[in-house]
Formats: structure tokens, C-alpha cells, sequence
């Protein structure tokens, strides 16, 4: 956008910048004055943008290479693998000079964001995700409903997802990851299992004979505050509860009374981790990160990863290929009642960024229908990346790996459920996820972490992260 568009919204990014860096807040979600001085930059906007889409715009008929995108995701691992799909997409749209493209990593990725807005630099094709977790965003973002091809490809419950309020179809579902727990199943076997634990019970008795036997359990990633402790895992307790824990999430954020002391699925949680997760994690888990456990269970010097999912496959090809043969993604099972553990899923989605040259707004919607719905992409997505399609009418591919086989065949057992933690505010992060360390550290007991848990929220309800 060119530099009069933006004054606003540079403004704005501003604000929203020292709401990041105030207390208790992680970035994503603004200060009612925030969205009060941004709303005449989201106006003027969506009118200048509104009045360029009033005629379709034949993207091939621009003269050749006078369209430059740019694409920024939380995807670290498309980074080596993108440019096949920029070529291919290239190859048929002469009018597209450059894509620039970017994968960081999703705890740097909501910063990056607003350094970008700051800059004057948004890039065309962004991910806000279902929910209200970048909910400033959406003033940014294009409604998807018109002149984007794959938009008519969604299904009613996708569109539903992906609608936010005035600002219209916001976000196209792209692929879809399964988190839970990672398994060598050469190990599992070699210990004489002949399945994966189902239960908490199962999940203990399994540890004891893995150390019986001297293999290591676990690599605990709790460095990863963010990504594996507050995200991937923390939400188990919600994603158990029969409507996934919408309601009981609903009633934390206004401030409701919630018994977690005696909540069952919360109950069964926190016994996960005090009998299992904690008793039989590696020495200095609290200061490992991710891709020190990860190289680990590659290097098969573990037996499970925790809150790591099907999204691995490429970095699985690129350390130990032969694993792919014998990993297996499968549920958390923190209830000894196996029909209410789920696999936690995510949407992985992509979204079009406003722009007051229309020509750009209809390259990016085309390029990111490609990206969602063409057969080149899901061929890519399928396998190269190892990642179930999210539109449902794309055919599965027989070279689709194994864990994200397993991915689809838990949606289909009904076993899936969209991860809540796109529905909590992005405001509280950093707070939650201090709790959460705290609690695997051993510096609170259960008691504290439960009342600290109850206390956000309720600052959260009286306006403390604004």
C-alpha cells in the first residue's frame, strides 16, 4: 500500500506495539482505544479496495510481470520447499513478477507482524486463523466471498469458521495438523506393545517399561512455553469436554465461576503431568527446546515426542527418512476413559491483506485459491509436506505419509477436534504460559497453578489486559 493509506494504520501498529509490550500481553489483541483510532484506517481501506472490486479483474490479462506478492506464515518448515510452488504458480501467471516468501518461526510470528504493518511492508497473504486470537487483523484483511475462486469449494462450517462479523469471509482453510503424541513404533513394539497407549494408565505403564528396558520415555520441549506447554498440550482439559470446551472457555472469559479444583477434565490433565508427563521427563526439560527433543526422537534416542503432530514429515525426511516407515501420530491420553481423548487439530489457513491497488488484491486472492484448492498445491501440501488438504472435495493422495494418514483416520473416528486455543485472547498469553512453566518447573504446586489459571481470566474479565 502506498504511504498515504497507511499513516493510520502505521499509527495504530503503534498503539498496538505498546499494548505488546505492556504487561501480560504477547500481541494479538488491542486496547479498546486501539480499535477506536484504527477504524477510519479500516474504513478508508475497505472502501478504496471496495471500489477497485467492483469489476472483475482478469489477472492474466496485466502485462506481463508488473504484479510483485508477498507471503509471510508461521510454516518454518516450507522454507526449503516453497519455490516449487512459486514456479509452478509463475509458470501460468506471466503477470506475477516476484513472490517473496517468508516462514518464521509461530512464536516470532505475531511481532514480525506488526514490524511489517510498522514498515509500511504488509505482506499480501498473511495468517490471522479461526478465532479471535488476531482478531486486530481483521481489519486488514479482505472478505475472501468474492474473487477467490476456492471460496466456493468451503464447506458451510468452514465458511462459519473463517466469517468475522462485518469484515465478511476472512480465512481459507488450507491444510490441517494433528497434535497429540509422536511414536516410534519400532521401540514400542521392541518393548512388547503391539498398540499405542489409549489411556493415562496405558501412557504410565508404557514409561515403565520403556525405562525397565533403559530406552528414554520422553524429550520434553518445555523451553517452548508458547508453542508446546500453553498451546499444544495446555488445552487438552478443554479439547476433551463434549462441545470441545467452547462453554467452559466462554464462561473463563467473562468471568464466570469455574471449579477447575474439581473439574474432571482438568483433574485428569494435571494428573497426566504429575504421574507421567513430569515423573518421566529428561533431566533439564524445562530448558530444552524444541528441536533439541525433536533431533532426539529423530535420532530415535527417545520414544515419544509430546505435543508435536503430523507437521514434522519433511524434517522426519531430512533427519532419519527410514522413520517415516514406522512413526506414528496418535492421541494425548490423558483420561482413563479412552472415548474421551481426542487429537487436538489445527487449521492451518491462509488470509489476503488489503491493498489499494485492486489489480494486487485480485493476484493475491488467486494466488491464495492456488494455494488452497489447485492440484499442484495439494499434491505439494499431500507429499512433500506430509499435510492433510483442508478442502474436503481434493483427492487424497496415495503417497500421503503415514502420520498424516493417522491425522485423517482420527477426523474420521471422530476422534479430532479443532484446537480452542484460537478462541483465547491473544492478551494472556504471556501470563499463561509463566503459569504453565511455573507448574512443570515445580516453583507452584497444583493449588497455585489452578488459582493463578482462575486469576488471569478474571483479570482478563475486568479489562486488566484491555
Amino acid at each position: 500500500m502506498r504511504k498515504r493509506q497507511w499513516t493510520a494504520m502505521v499509527l495504530a501498529a503503534a498503539t498496538v506495539m505498546t499494548g505488546v509490550t505492556g504487561c501480560g500481553s504477547s500481541g494479538g489483541e488491542a486496547p479498546a482505544e486501539t480499535t477506536k483510532a484504527t477504524e477510519a484506517a479500516g474504513t478508508e481501506a475497505e472502501s478504496t479496495t471496495a471500489a477497485g472490486a467492483e469489476a472483475a479483474v482478469d489477472v492474466k490479462s496485466l502485462p506481463a510481470g508488473s504484479i510483485d506478492l508477498s507471503i509471510m506464515l508461521p510454516l518454518g518448515q516450507w522454507t526449503d520447499n516453497f519455490n516449487v510452488l512459486i514456479g509452478d504458480y509463475k509458470s501460468e501467471h506471466p503477470e506475477i513478477g516476484e513472490i517473496i516468501a517468508t516462514f518464521p518461526s509461530s512464536d516470532k510470528y505475531d511481532d514480525l507482524l506488526i514490524s511489517a504493518l510498522s514498515a509500511d511492508d504488509l505482506p499480501n497473504i498473511i495468517n490471522i486463523g479461526y478465532g479471535i486470537r488476531r482478531q486486530d487483523w481483521w481489519q486488514y484483511c479482505e472478505d475472501l466471498s468474492t474473487g477467490c475462486p476456492a471460496y466456493e469449494m468451503l464447506t458451510e462450517e468452514q465458511i462459519a469458521n473463517g466469517t468475522n462479523g462485518e469484515y465478511g469471509m476472512q480465512v481459507l482453510p488450507m491444510v490441517l495438523e494433528g497434535t497429540g503424541i509422536l511414536y516410534n513404533t519400532r521401540i514400542l513394539k521392541e518393548a512388547g506393545w503391539d498398540h499405542t497407549p489409549q489411556t493415562r494408565d496405558e501412557l504410565l505403564q508404557y514409561c515403565k517399561d520403556l525405562e525397565a528396558q533403559g530406552i528414554k520415555p520422553f524429550m520434553h520441549p518445555w523451553a517452548e512455553t508458547y508453542l508446546n506447554l500453553f498451546n499444544n498440550v495446555g488445552n487438552y482439559w478443554l479439547l476433551n469436554k463434549p462441545d470441545g470446551g467452547k462453554e467452559t472457555l466462554a464462561k473463563l472469559m467473562a468471568g464466570e465461576e469455574v471449579d477447575l479444583a474439581n473439574d474432571p477434565e482438568m483433574t485428569e490433565l494435571l494428573d497426566t503431568y504429575e504421574q507421567v508427563l513430569i515423573p518421566y521427563a529428561q533431566e533439564g526439560a524445562v530448558s530444552a527446546d524444541k528441536w533439541t527433543c525433536r533431533n532426539a526422537f529423530f535420532a530415535e534416542e527417545c520414544a515419544m515426542l509430546v505435543g508435536e503432530g503430523s507437521y514434522e514429515t519433511p524434517n522426519i525426511q531430512n533427519a532419519n527418512p527410514a522413520m517415516l516407515e514406522y512413526v506414528k501420530q496418535d492421541i494425548l491420553p490423558v483420561s482413563n476413559d479412552p472415548e474421551k481423548n481426542k487429537m487436538a487439530i489445527a487449521s492451518i489457513s491462509i488470509s489476503v491483506t488489503k491493498n489499494e491497488d485492486p489489480n494486487v488484491v485480485a493476484c493475491a486472492k488467486d494466488f491464495a485459491s492456488y494455494l488452497v484448492s489447485s492440484d499442484a498445491a495439494r499434491i505439494w501440501h499431500q507429499e512433500t509436506m506430509g499435510s492433510p488438504t483442508a478442502i474436503q472435495g481434493l483427492e487424497v493422495s496415495e503417497k500421503l505419509p503415514a502420520i498424516a494418514k493417522d491425522v485423517i483416520d482420527a477426523n474420521k473416528a471422530g476422534k479430532g477436534v479443532e484446537n480452542i486455543f484460537v478462541y483465547m485472547p491473544s492478551s494472556i498469553y504471556t501470563d499463561m504460559q509463566e503459569n504453565w512453566a511455573k507448574y512443570v518447573a515445580g516453583a507452584v504446586n497444583r493449588e497455585e497453578f489452578l488459582e493463578r489459571y482462575l486469576q488471569i481470566f478474571k483479570d482478563y474479565s475486568e479489562g486488566f489486559y484491555g
